[in-house]
């Protein structure tokens, strides 16, 4: 219970002061994206890289962590989309972004400082290639079948294109590739890096949770609200079970990566999420109450993981 208080609880604290300055004109839109990119293009990727880069990947680069986390999303990913279809009867292009929204979470913001406080700076790892299978697979499988079902009379080329500028275009997946690699080739990284992260890691948690309130004042409840409510409940619910299943198909998998990986299933719906059903025009209502339903019920959900993990040692 100690952990909800000094973790849990003050990650939503920062996220609601976040959204009560951009909803109260505090920080307009221009502060909120000069607020965001500082977090997203620059403390966020220094911090991956450095914590990566020191990391001991050679001997914890587990394919069978990243399998079994792969196999969830996938399994969570077309349960939304078989939801969308056969229950809310919806386009093919919003049954798509459903099914990222139940397999796509806040894992860069939330995931990082909670693993932190129940694991230390060992979480960075098992954390970083869930991100990375987050954002290396299930982003572009979502804008790989949008093309196809919307917009995909460009041909093959060119939708692989798109999806691979979603990838590398975000600052995070380079960095954590950068730094596996780092690590892989035993790089030692200047005195300069390190004292860079060092200025900045202080402020990058925070900053980062601020960002995600802020961003979420701009977001509303739709008219269709189960919807978005059983969108919610599929990522806060469904998407952790279904990791805390696959997960024990592997029993060598550590304790620790496999709570890691259930809280990082756990956290709200994801921020990308929003930004593929705007780019597509599709389904932006909806994502945008399940995104605003999903950060608020996952204080219950992700202190009661908190509390769990941290009282039993399970």
């Amino acid at each position: 219970m100690i952990l909800v208080l000094t973790v849990t609880i003050p990650i939503f604290i920062v996220i609601f002061a976040g959204y009560i300055s951009a909803k109260r004109g505090i920080m307009g839109r221009e502060s909120i994206k000069a607020f965001t990119t500082f977090v997203f293009y620059l403390c966020l990727p220094l911090l991956l890289f450095r914590s990566l880069a020191n990391a001991p990947v050679t001997e914890q680069l587990r394919g069978d962590y990243i399998l079994a986390y792969l196999m969830a999303g996938l399994m969570s990913f077309a349960a939304g989309y078989a939801v969308a279809r056969w229950v809310f009867k919806t386009s093919v292009s919003a049954r798509i972004v459903q099914g990222l929204a139940v397999s796509f979470g806040h894992a860069v913001f939330m995931a990082i400082p909670i693993g932190a406080a129940l694991y230390g700076e060992a979480s960075i790892l098992p954390v970083a290639l869930l991100i990375s299978v987050e954002m290396g697979v299930f982003v572009p499988l979502a804008i790989i079948l949008l093309q196809i079902g919307g917009r995909g009379r460009s041909g093959f080329i060119a939708i692989f294109r798109t999806a691979l500028r979603a990838v590398f275009s975000n600052p995070i997946v380079p960095s954590i590739l950068l730094g596996i690699a780092a690590a892989i080739l035993e790089v030692e990284l200047p005195a300069v890096i390190d004292g860079l992260v060092r200025l900045v890691e202080g402020a990058t948690i925070p900053c980062a949770l601020f960002a995600i309130g802020a961003s979420l004042a701009r977001l509303s409840f739709s008219n269709r609200i189960l919807e978005s409510g059983v969108t919610a409940a599929g990522k806060l619910l469904l998407y952790p079970l279904l990791v805390f299943i696959f997960m024990t198909l592997f029993p060598d998998i550590p304790p620790e990566w496999r709570n890691i990986a259930i809280i990082a299933a756990a956290t709200p719906v994801g921020a990308s999420v929003y930004l593929v059903a705007s780019t597509y025009d599709t389904y932006v209502d909806e994502v945008s109450a399940a995104t605003l339903i999903s950060i608020i019920f996952s204080v219950i959900t992700l202190s009661a993981l908190v509390v769990l993990f941290s009282s039993t040692g399970w």
